[in-house]
């Protein structure tokens, strides 16, 4: 091997490791790992999926953003995008309303159902995994609560099983956040302002999002998930 073609592949292992570097210090490309099953059945929990902050996520993208708890510290979340400035967001009996439109049927989301467990046994492989590996919330009287999505639902004629908060139970978590009597299934109307955005998991039982979390500034933003 002359020496020229030493110090070529010397400079391009070396660019090589520069680029690595510098995508990955600053979310110009990064691989991340879904953590939880607070995006499916759309994004499955332990999927890798590839971050970017080069390109401009759009109204309904999963996107990453940055966040701070007292238990995790500072870390970052996978959500998806449903409000952009300018945007008026709305739950009604369970639905995401987004300009009056319903977007769930676009979405295909997750939610609770109240079904037999004879049932829920049968149709295991359509369940939306609750935490890792389990499907039943509980199962008391031979009735299992799961997550099924909307699709799964109508395929099995479930929608009357739907479990959704009643309109005037207040959230907690929602009122200190947003001073609304509000909760997951009846929420808003909430107009976005400049630089807010507003994330939901599409596990709409099992996603603490915007509802809980609050709105999610510009600045917070980490950039689109491409799912791998």
């Amino acid at each position: 091997m002359n020496k020229g073609y030493k110090i070529l592949i010397g400079v391009s292992i070396l660019l090589f490791l520069i680029y690595i570097y510098i995508s990955q210090a600053t979310d110009i490309f990064k691989f991340y790992q879904n953590p939880t099953t607070a995006n499916e059945p759309n994004l499955s929990a332990g999927s890798v999926v590839l971050v970017s902050s080069l390109i401009e996520p759009k109204r309904l993208d999963f996107v990453s953003y940055k966040h701070e708890d007292a238990a995790l510290g500072k870390h970052k979340r996978i959500h998806r995008l449903v409000g952009t400035p300018g945007d008026t967001i709305k739950i009604e009996n369970g639905n995401l309303y987004v300009n009056t439109k319903n977007v769930d049927q676009l979405i295909n989301p997750g939610h609770f159902y109240s079904i037999p467990l004879k049932l829920a046994k049968k149709i295991e492989k359509e369940l939306v995994p609750l935490f890792n590996d389990q499907l039943f919330y509980y199962s008391a009287n031979d009735t299992a609560m799961v997550i099924l999505s909307n699709s799964s639902a109508e395929k099995h004629k479930l929608q009357d099983a739907l479990v959704l908060s009643k309109p005037e139970d207040v959230d907690q978590f929602i009122f200190s956040k947003f001073n609304k009597e509000w909760n997951m299934d009846y929420f808003g109307p909430l107009i976005l302002k400049e630089n807010e955005y507003f994330v939901m998991g599409d596990n709409r039982g099992n996603s603490e999002d915007s509802r809980a979390l609050g709105i999610i500034p510009k600045s917070k933003l980490v950039g689109k998930v491409i799912s791998l």
